[in-house]
Order: structure tokens, then sequence, then C-alpha cells
């Protein structure tokens, strides 16, 4: 019955195709001929096989032995990687909370808390994919999400009231209004994040009532990423106020809706029982956003 090769083995085939000779090998390895020539017998013998020939003053190793000696080359490199890996996981092995990075990532406490708050070492910014939040919430992926819902929907985890508005270029007639009006889609792009109507937001609340569409509907799945098509190639948005505080406005214009106050809500998404991370967690976000001006 055969045995097994260890390390000490395994090292010294590997010294033996680097240098071609035993006492080579064995300086190589801080050991003495004599210990490297009994550990390449052990060698052979745990193996059944020949590792060796001698060629002259020089050991030529087996084809066999060549196999070992790179497979045990290659098994040394992936353990160096593996254990740099290992320390970098360890140094983030830490406590985390996971917030939803949804549509909304121009919101403010994503770049407060994450660059700025003196617990950011704790909390993560995990992507998910619009309307997706409650479903990762209680799937585990992330721990808080923050949502937009209508105004006069049940108020539980409450973050803050807050009101629709419209973004256009600067050089939009409702930026020189001063009002988005409904037939202002008509003849543009619009922008959201998802292509069917919620009831109690803009499309419900504001252009059906007139009887308006817009003329080209473009589904984006980032705040971020609206407002950059918007201020580059035109267009029309409605969202929170909130959500555009911290947003990079250069070249657009907020506006309000003509004749028309639609009420929306943000409100934390917890599981159950949330733990005292998660709530110190929307306690940060509650002290960023009150501490707007």
């Amino acid at each position: 019955m055969h045995e097994s090769l260890d390390t000490r083995h395994t090292d010294l085939l590997i010294a033996l195709r680097h240098t071609g000779h035993l006492a080579r090998a064995a300086a190589q390895l801080s050991v003495s001929p004599s210990a490297a020539s009994h550990r390449l017998k052990e060698a052979e013998r745990r193996l059944g096989v020949a590792l060796t020939a001698t060629e002259g003053r020089s050991i030529r190793l087996t084809p066999a032995a060549i196999h070992l000696a790179e497979v045990a080359e290659n098994v040394q490199s992936s353990m160096r990687s593996a254990e740099e890996t290992a320390r970098w996981m360890s140094s983030a092995d830490r406590p985390t909370v996971r917030l939803a990075l949804d549509f909304y990532d121009t919101a403010p406490w994503f770049e407060r808390l994450l660059g700025t708050h003196e617990a950011a070492s704790s909390l993560d910014a995990v992507r998910i994919p619009y309307d997706a939040s409650v479903e990762s919430v209680l799937r585990h992926r992330v721990d808080v999400a923050v949502i937009v819902v209508p105004g006069d929907e049940r108020r539980e985890h409450v973050l803050a009231d807050d009101q629709l508005a419209a973004v256009v270029r600067d050089d939009h007639p409702a930026a020189r209004r001063g009002a988005l009006e409904p037939a202002d889609i008509a003849e543009t792009t619009y922008a959201t994040a998802g292509d069917r109507p919620r009831h109690g937001f803009e499309h419900h609340e504001f252009f059906e009532p007139a009887g308006v569409r817009p003329y080209r509907l473009r589904k984006v799945e980032s705040l971020a990423m609206v407002l950059r098509l918007i201020r580059a190639y035109g267009g029309i948005t409605v969202q929170p106020r909130l959500a555009l505080r911290d947003a990079p406005l250069t070249g657009l214009t907020v506006v309000p809706l003509h004749d028309a106050r639609i009420d929306v809500r943000w409100q934390f998404v917890l599981r159950p029982e949330p733990g005292e991370a998660e709530l110190e967690v929307c306690d940060a976000i509650r002290g960023v956003v009150d501490g707007l001006d």
C-alpha cells in the first residue's frame, strides 16, 4: 500500500527540478545532502516509483518526478495567493450592515455615510435591481433598504416626507417658465426607473389626467445615469426632491410640477426584529436627512 508525499518531499523535487544537483537542492532547502538523499529515497519508497536517474554528478528527474514537481509548484503558487486572499478577507472580516443601493443612488446618505461617517467601516453598499428592495431584505441580500412610497400609504419605519419635482436641462422651456407642464413630455424623452406606472406617482397623478404620453420612454435604473443623460442629450425625469439634494445638477434645473403637488414618503425596509447595527444605520441616515439645509 503506497503512502502520499508531504511538503518535505515535494519541496525537494521542486528544488531538484530547478538545480539539477542534490547538494545545491539541499542547500536551497537548508538541509544536509545526506538528509536530502534520505528524503528522496523515502519519497520513492512511498510512491513505489523511481524519481531520479544519475547522470555523472547531476541528477535527472524522471518524467514522473517532473510531473510531481510541476504540479507541486503550481499548488505552492496557488497557496501563496490563497494566503494573501485570506489575509485580505480577514482585514475585511467585520460586522457589516449591507445598505441597498438602488435606483436612487444619488440619495444624500450614500456618499455621506460611506465616505465620512465614523461607522463607515461597518457599512457596505450593495447594488440591487429596481423594485427589489423588499425582496432583497427578506432574502438577506441586504440588511437595510430605503424606498419611496405614495404619501397616503401606511406609515411604517418612516424616514422623511417628500414631494416630486421635475429635472430638465437649463435650456428647456420648463426651466424658463419655472414649472413642468404635462404636455412637455409629449415632445421629448422621459427617463424613469421602471416602465410600469405606479399609483400615487407622476403618471397617474399628473400626466394621465392631462391625457399625455411621453414621446419616448427610456428605462434607466440609476438616477445618477438619468441625470447624466438629460444633461448631455436633453429629456425629462420626475423624482423625489430628497434624491436630488446632493445630486450633480450642473447644467440642470429642478422645477415643480405645474399646478400639482404629489406627496411621497421615504421609509426604511427592515426584517422583523432588526438588530442593533441595522437600527444604528437607520439612525445615521435620519441624522443625514435632518442635517440637510
